[in-house]
């Protein structure tokens, strides 16, 4: 009988050993990830984590985009959320290690994943989700082929159980919807089809910083919906009264110097690719041959050049 017992007590015991590494691990994963996520305050009241300058994997653990936060007298809101639930449970330690104030916004700038999968850890039933008019569709319609990308990319269990979560309240192409989080007034304008379809704007009043998904630094610009369109953006923002360019990846800039390189190398596409519909050449001949050159030294450029240049060429074939 007493031989008995003992076994079931040793297995009983092996079965809390290992239950409990179980845990220790699951802490210290979150210790430890928790610990590389900083947050700068670049000016009062306003915090942005820098994204890595690359695309998700593993080593990085999806934290490639700029997302932070701005705080009002009377509450928070909080701009992108990340790309997976782990960072979005990052962003929400730094934002209460920052302020008791409760967050009232979550704005959600455009429908790519590095942007909105930590939604979940911050959301509540009081909280406004904002985003662009189009923004509901484009998730809806991406989100399981997301759900896996990420999960395929960054191998993280809890990207499995990430629930959608969508706007609340949208903004209409051209228009601006005003919010106030307490002596705190923040613009939020919906653009045309530029890096997507559903690209956001945050605007700050008070610092005149613009915070934008249509602005990448030194990362090679994205084309997912039209050039053409994101031209004609950034020819609107370059005539804003802006301080400073947040951008959606990259570092901060001024207005010239962040969205001159950006221009120069639509130019150039544009110009290189017209030449190949007037030759009447092929896809294929402008994918191998048009701008190779990367003149503008952009991070990212051989995984992303073709694709942009596939773009151009199908939007320039109708001109």
């Amino acid at each position: 009988m007493n031989h008995y017992t003992l076994n079931f007590s040793t297995k009983k015991l092996k079965i809390n050993i290992s239950f409990l590494l179980k845990i220790l691990f699951f802490n210290f994963f979150i210790f430890k990830h928790s610990l590389s996520f900083e947050i700068n305050e670049v000016a009062e009241g306003l915090f942005v984590h820098f994204g890595k300058q690359e695309d998700s994997n593993e080593t990085n653990n999806g934290d490639i985009a700029n997302i932070g936060f701005i705080v009002g007298s009377k509450s928070i809101a909080v701009i992108d959320t990340g790309g997976t639930p782990q960072i979005g449970m990052n962003l929400l330690k730094k934002i209460r290690e920052t302020s008791s104030l409760p967050i009232s916004h979550i704005i959600i700038t455009h429908s790519h994943p590095d942007h909105f999968f930590g939604t979940q850890a911050l959301i509540n039933d009081k909280v406004m989700v904002i985003g662009h008019e189009k923004l509901e569709r484009a998730l809806i319609t991406n989100f399981e082929f997301y759900k896996n990308l990420q999960f395929n990319l960054i191998k993280q269990k809890s990207i499995k159980q990430t629930k959608l979560v969508v706007p609340n309240k949208t903004v209409k192409v051209g228009k601006i919807e005003t919010i106030d989080i307490g002596n705190r007034e923040i613009e939020i304008r919906a653009w045309k089809s530029g890096h997507t379809d559903n690209d956001l704007s945050i605007y700050d009043k008070k610092t005149k910083f613009f915070w934008s998904e249509n602005i990448f630094i030194h990362r090679t610009p994205s084309i997912r919906a039209s050039i053409k369109g994101w031209k004609s953006n950034l020819d609107e923002i370059l005539k804003m009264d802006i301080n400073t360019i947040i951008p959606g990846h990259g570092p901060l800039k001024k207005k010239n110097q962040a969205i001159d390189p950006m221009m120069s190398y639509f130019n150039r596409l544009i110009k290189e690719v017209r030449k190949f519909h007037k030759k009447g050449k092929t896809l294929k001949d402008a994918q191998n041959l048009a701008a190779q050159k990367n003149k503008e030294k952009w991070l990212l450029f051989d995984s992303y050049h073709s694709s942009n240049v596939t773009k151009t060429f199908t939007e320039l074939e109708w001109e």
